[in-house]
């Protein structure tokens, strides 16, 4: 099994042409969706991920579940590590977008820092939106990994999307107002 393994790196937004519905399953894990600034980016992953599974494959989508963030939202909060190290998050949220912003602080024997990253946290129902209109039946939703259904507490969320044996495109959807 392990001679015939691979890696690529890719544009997850344009996967290779000669992938289409070469794969099983395909996984996207942790936070690995959300970063692009444009949501049709993200639109476009879900697309590819279509394409490349083979009819009645399985997409394993893991990643934030905007209801239960935003349920436990802290908008600061620091720590110490270990090697005494000073560490600090401020937060923010816009709930049109749904981007959330993290600006980090660091301060220690190391050296001192700062960095801000964003992510578009979804919710579950989006994301099976997004999914359906990929041809991307979701037949399940988990609390993470663990055993139990996804919940509006639930921070994380694991959804399990099939595609459709025989997936003819739909019309795009109209504007939501």
């Amino acid at each position: 099994m392990g001679e015939r393994l691979r890696y690529h790196r890719g544009d997850m937004r344009r996967l290779p042409a000669e992938w289409t519905g070469q794969f099983d399953a395909v996984l996207n894990l942790f936070t690995s969706f959300g970063f692009f600034a444009d949501p049709a980016d993200d639109r476009a992953v879900i697309a590819e991920f279509a394409r490349v599974l083979r009819p009645s494959g399985m997409l394993v989508w893991h990643g934030g579940s905007r209801d239960g963030v935003m349920a436990q939202f802290l908008p600061r909060d620091w720590w110490e590590s270990s090697d005494g190290t000073m560490h600090a998050q401020e937060r923010s949220f816009d709930p049109l977008s749904g981007v959330l912003t993290v600006e980090s602080h660091w301060s220690g024997a190391g050296g001192a820092g700062k960095r801000e990253h964003r992510i578009r946290i979804y919710t579950a129902t989006r994301l099976a939106e997004l999914c359906a209109d990929a041809g991307l039946i979701v037949e399940a939703a988990y609390d993470g990994w663990r055993d139990r259904p996804l919940t509006r507490r639930s921070s994380e969320m694991l959804l399990v999307a099939r595609k459709q044996s025989a997936f003819h495109e739909l019309p795009p959807r109209k504007p939501r107002r």
